[in-house]
């Protein structure tokens, strides 16, 4: 088997990786912390010294992935940046767990957002500005690689390279990706910029309007305070948070396409109309909910119901908890069932968000309505579509095994996380979000354990096999399962 081109990546990956340390190493050294900057400064020697040794010891060779390579590297780059990323966070002391390490950064640049630390706020800023950049990266990092695998797994729709991706050929194809590539995080970086200035001129600072740019864009959910209150103290902080999930939570090729001219491209693909029809169900279920259950007004049910909507769905994991008269957090059964289904559904393919994607749920509707149909009409011969394509038999497949897996992946976590003494409500919900890479919207005060002495206060508190456990579940979510569960298939590597 020839591994050069899967060398040549996780090489490439790991120096792109040393290079983003410098920003919160300079931001160290600015904020007078040596001892943040020079853990830092280490990490991203090190990191630089086994990305150079990959790139030298592949040189040279051409860079053409075959479906096992394709596998392989998507699988060992979710594996082992994380643990390059996670050097800062022991080195600095802020974590001494080399577990807590790894899992906090795992779930950032898996942009799942579950956290270790208890008190964000008390960080260094440096360490602060990391966790979001970690996020950002992951964000972009997944766009591409998950247009290398549309071509390796069963997917209908257009990936965010293929838009970008030159007709021409005129120029080598390794080039034309190169630029495809370098177009596409154009776009996402505009996007990024374009957060940045609406946040800072709704009020925050600087550095939070930064930080959460990159948590927000890339669906993320990482909050430079515990409770992530400075995001509610201002109506229009709320609004420009809402607008960045919605854009992030959408196909990147639609982003690239609107950007380079074609205006009409977000309502010509059925998945974006898919999305406004889930999110106005959910919507309008979620605020007669509030508004029947609680003590809520109609436009205080309706803030509460658009906000948390858009977080769940886009599985970015804001949380606005609904108050009650005396003070006290509370959330209604249903409405609790209602952002687990939205987490569960996510965003569309292409983005950054996690999930089943909403491509697989209308397919899945698209199967149940031609099954029901049959009943009246059993002689009728009919053909599902997605768009102008035909769903074959084998995304019909594809869509089942990942349901299925889905599920049962759910279940077995759920299952051993209670026998990690989690109560099941929480088992069941930390399961569930941290396979559709929504971790931060599992909370304390949203599963009702407030009281650190009663059953796992937080992802901190669990013990250190159900945090390995909850990272092989944040990669299997990441990747869709099919890159991870493909390299066990003894068949993979005999051809």
């Amino acid at each position: 088997m020839v591994i050069n081109p899967v060398m040549t990546i996780l090489g490439w990956s790991l120096s792109l990786l040393a290079a983003l340390m410098a920003i919160p190493c300079l931001f160290a050294l600015e904020r007078s912390t040596t001892g943040v900057a020079t853990a830092f400064f280490v990490s991203a020697i090190i990191t630089l010294f086994f990305g150079g040794a990959l790139i030298f010891a592949s040189r040279g060779e051409r860079t053409v992935l075959n479906r096992r390579n394709t596998f392989l590297v998507t699988t060992l780059v979710w594996v082992v940046i994380p643990m390059f990323a996670a050097l800062p966070f022991y080195l600095s002391g802020t974590l001494n767990s080399p577990v807590d390490a790894y899992f906090e950064a795992l779930s950032g640049f898996s942009t799942n957002g579950a956290s270790v630390f208890v008190l964000i706020e008390e960080l260094p800023k440096s360490i602060i500005l990391w966790r979001a950049l970690l996020q950002w990266f992951g964000g972009f990092a997944f766009i591409i690689f998950l247009s290398i695998l549309v071509s390796a797994i069963s997917i209908p729709g257009s990936s965010p390279l293929s838009k970008a991706l030159a007709r021409s050929t005129r120029r080598r194809m390794s080039r034309r990706v190169r630029d495809a590539i370098l177009s596409t995080l154009s776009v996402y970086a505009i996007l990024t910029g374009l957060c940045i200035v609406f946040l800072w001129f709704t009020g925050l600072s600087a550095f939070n309007a930064l930080c959460y740019a990159f948590s927000t864009i890339s669906t993320g959910g990482f909050t430079v305070s515990s409770h992530g209150a400075e995001i509610f103290e201002n109506r229009m902080t709320e609004l420009v948070l809402m607008v960045f999930m919605f854009i992030g939570s959408i196909n990147f090729a639609l982003h690239w396409a609107f950007f380079n001219g074609n205006r009409r491209a977000y309502f010509d693909n059925p998945e974006y109309r898919y999305f406004i029809y889930v999110f106005l169900i959910l919507l309008v279920t979620m605020m007669i909910m509030l508004y029947l259950e609680t003590d809520f007004t109609f436009i205080q049910s309706l803030r509460y119901a658009v906000f948390n909507v858009i977080s769940f769905l886009s599985t970015t994991g804001y949380q606005m908890d609904p108050v009650a008269g005396m003070g006290e957090i509370y959330w209604p059964i249903g409405a609790l069932l209602l952002l687990m289904i939205a987490i569960t559904i996510g965003g569309s393919t292409g983005s950054t968000a996690g999930g089943l994607k909403l491509m697989r749920v209308a397919i899945l509707f698209k199967l149940f309505t031609q099954e029901v149909r049959s009943l009246s009409y059993p002689s009728a011969v009919s053909v599902l579509r997605y768009s102008k394509d035909k769903i074959t038999n084998d995304n019909i497949l594809s869509v089942w095994a990942l349901v299925t897996f889905y599920a049962f992946t759910i279940t077995i976590v759920t299952l051993c996380l209670s026998l990690a003494d989690v109560e099941v409500e929480s088992a069941l919900a930390m399961a569930t979000a941290t396979l559709a890479t929504a971790g931060a919207a599992v909370s304390p005060e949203l599963v009702g354990q407030t009281d650190p002495a009663h059953g796992i206060y937080g992802y901190g508190g669990l013990p250190d096999a159900a945090k390995l456990l909850l990272c092989a579940t944040m990669i299997l979510g990441r990747l869709e399962f099919f890159a991870v569960l493909a390299l066990f298939n003894p068949a993979l590597w005999k051809r």
